[in-house]
Parts: structure tokens; sequence; C-alpha cells
């Protein structure tokens, strides 16, 4: 089954293992029983169906709790139930108050339980549980849980809205768990090429095409036209430019079902302005205002945010842009 986004939008592993250990003078091999370890089973996911709901449930409320706590506790929660990309989003968020749009905020105030998709296969760390939740304008979020060892429990990494009309194609059994994507998986493009490619055709203002990953979504198309708008605003006043560098440490790929691959990621935007000698004064937009505490700049402004993007990567032909968000997290000027 396929996963679909509205149109109408925009936008501990819980199973252990116990180990037995045999030790003391005279237990030697002809003990019954005592013989080789068994082979590692790396064609069926580590934790069942509804352990994994389980989980998806607890971490995706411990999020919402960190998002709905006060100042003085959120910080805390927000480490002790977010990692990666999440972690970082949420944090800028909370810099800017109500008026970031994030998605690790927008998809924990849901109405439907969280629909678990996909459990990475095999006993093998770390691992990985695919959520899809409902934000509360009625999108389709995807949701990353991971967890890189047997001591650290599963935590919410990365979470991304659905663009409209777009969809993932399906995975596989939850029983028999979805492959991590490695080097030797078929794709028509590894996911380190497609976000170098991805990240440099949105550069501004000399972008370079992309040509393994389509550039025609509307996250992408809208990053483009923006950049354009507020240079041709700024006239003779002030430049532009504006870089995307990925953050490869925050990448993480599922197999589909098939062939294929589900990649999530993490970019970083940095819009550099820069006034001419004829520009004598630049006003901030509030959101920068409130993190430099500045209403107006005279020589520059430097502005970083994050982009969470997933793709879908085919085994032939290019991929696309399933599901983006952004928030503004950092602001400097003078």
């Amino acid at each position: 089954m396929t996963l679909s986004a509205p149109r109408h939008v925009i936008a501990g592993a819980l199973a252990g293992a116990l180990a037995l250990g045999v030790a003391g003078c005279g237990a030697g091999a002809s003990l019954v029983g005592v013989g080789d370890a068994p082979a590692q089973v790396t064609t069926a996911a580590p934790i069942g169906r509804d352990a994994a709901q389980k989980v998806a449930e607890r971490v995706l409320s411990q999020a919402a709790a960190a998002q709905a706590a006060p100042a003085t506790q959120a910080q805390r929660l927000r480490t002790a139930s977010l990692t990666g990309s999440a972690l970082a989003v949420a944090d800028a968020a909370a810099k800017l108050g109500s008026t970031a749009t994030s998605p690790t905020t927008a998809p924990l105030t849901r109405t439907d339980p969280p629909k678990v998709l996909a459990v990475s296969r095999g006993t093998d760390w770390p691992r990985v549980i695919l959520v899809q939740t409902t934000s509360g304008e009625g999108a389709a979020v995807l949701n990353l849980l991971t967890s890189p060892d047997a001591a650290t429990p599963f935590r919410l990494s990365s979470s991304v809205t659905m663009q409209p009309g777009t969809e993932v194609a399906a995975l596989d059994p939850l029983d028999e768990g979805s492959p991590r994507v490695t080097a030797a998986t078929k794709l028509a493009v590894q996911p380190d090429e497609l976000l170098t490619e991805y990240a440099a055709s949105l550069a501004y203002p000399k972008p370079t095409p992309a040509k393994a990953v389509a550039t025609n979504d509307p996250f992408s198309t809208a990053v483009r036209a923006n950049a354009a708008a507020q240079a041709k605003a700024f006239g003779t006043l002030a430049t532009l430019q504006q870089k995307h560098t990925v953050h490869p440490v925050q990448t993480v790929s599922l197999a589909l079902r098939g062939g294929g691959a589900l990649v999530f990621s993490l970019l970083e935007r940095t819009d550099t302005i820069t006034l001419k000698p004829g520009g004598k004064s630049l006003t901030p937009s509030a959101e920068f205002q409130r993190l430099v505490g500045k209403k107006a700049l005279s020589r520059n402004a430097v502005l970083r945010s994050y982009e969470t993007v997933a793709f879908t990567v085919p085994a032939e032909g290019k991929a696309s842009v399933v599901g983006a968000d952004e928030v503004l997290f950092s602001a400097k000027g003078s």
C-alpha cells in the first residue's frame, strides 16, 4: 500500500535479548546444549508490530509533552524525547516561539493514533521505526524514530510534512522489516550524491541544475522563487547570496519494497544579505528581530535555517521530494 499526502494541504528497542553465560570449573564442550552461537537473524524485524506501536505512542507522547512544557522544563524534556534533526528543529522553534512553523511541533498535536509504516530489518544497530501522523492542518507527516544502541531508547529523530500530491511506495511488511540502505543497494542515485546535487540546485544566484532529482516540487520551487523575489526587492540597495549545506550525519535511508528508497536528511540554508553603498538601512523580519534584538541593520545580515527534506529514490529514474519543512534558527546582523 502506498502512502499519499492530502492534495489540499501544503506542506529502546522494547524487545531485548537475554544472554546467558556459562562459567566455572568443569564447564566444557561436553555439556549438553553448549555449542556455537546461532547466526544473527537479518531477515526479520527486531521488534514486533505491537511493540513498535507502543514505542511510537510513547515517543510521540513524550515529544508532545516536551513541546507543551514550560520553558524551564522544555529543554530537558526535548533532549529526553528528541534527537538529531528533530531536536535541532525543536530547539530552533522554541527560540522563535509561536511564529515558528516546525514539523516537530505540528504532528504531535493529533487526534488519530500514530501509524507504524516500517521497522528496520535485522538485529544490528542503529534501529529505525517509520511512523505516520497527521498535522493539525490535516497533512500527512512522516516521523523517524531511532535507537543507536541497546542502552538508548527510541527517540524522535526527524519529522517532515508531506507535500500535496506526493506518495511513498510500499515498504516491506512489518514482520519482515525494511533494510537500511547501504552502498550495495541498487538505486538510481546514492543518498550522498542526491543531497549534494539537490543542495546545489537551490543556490542563489548561481544554482547548478540537478540531474538525479526533480526540483519542480512546491518546496524547491518556493525556495528559488522567494530568493529571486527578495533579491529583486532589494534592487540596487543590497545583494543576496543563498547557500544550502547538507548535514550528512542526519541522513537516514530505508529501502522500499521492490526497489528504491525513502531518504530523510537535514540541510542548512544560509542567506547572506549585504548592503551596497547606496543602501542606508535594512529592516529585518520579526523573527530576525526576535533573535538579534535589532530593528534596523546598516551593513549586513546572515540568516540560517534548517530544511528537513524527505525524498523517494527509485531504482531507475529521478528522485523526488515528497516532504519538506523549514525553520529559522540563527540570525546575525550589524
